[in-house]
């Protein structure tokens, strides 16, 4: 493969890459409710205006936005990026990887609690959050991007 080729195949996987990430955003980055609680208490006025499965613009309020910037960054980087930028770059992405990999084994949730006075004790209902599709999504994306930041170092 030529330095040619391999630059052309870097910045293509860095724009591929920066796209996936953008576009998993827009996906369920959380589904807040299990569905045993919903089926207890879905319809419970506690819970209207909670999104059940929001996106990672309605989840997050600093991340999602830091996220939507280093995908516009990786673009720039392919677009127009010397050395030192494309080590900027990967940086990033190694931080946003290890925050997307955090964010599938920790969901984020609103963290809402339902106290169930209806028991004999008296307690809160229990409630496992899981990870949605934009949080894989995210993740292949940020790998995707990567592989061609790394890449991009061989064709200089």
């Amino acid at each position: 493969m030529t330095k040619e080729q391999r630059e052309a195949a870097s910045d293509w996987l860095m724009l591929v890459g920066a796209l996936v990430l953008f576009g998993s955003l827009f996906l369920t980055w959380s589904h807040q409710f299990s569905p045993a609680f919903l089926a207890q208490f879905g319809t419970s006025d506690l819970l209207r205006g909670v999104p059940r499965d929001p996106t990672a613009w309605q989840v997050y309020t600093s991340a999602d936005v830091l996220l939507a910037l280093l995908a516009l960054g990786l673009v720039a980087v392919a677009l127009f990026g010397n050395r030192w930028v494309r080590v900027a770059a990967l940086a990033g992405a190694a931080i946003a990887l290890g925050f997307t990999m955090h964010a599938i084994s920790a969901p984020p949730s609103n963290g809402a609690n339902i106290f169930n006075p209806s028991l004999n004790v008296p307690n809160y209902v229990p409630n496992s959050p899981t990870a949605g599709l934009g949080e894989t999504i995210a993740l292949i994306g940020l790998i995707v991007a990567g592989g061609g930041l790394l890449l991009s170092f061989s064709a200089d």
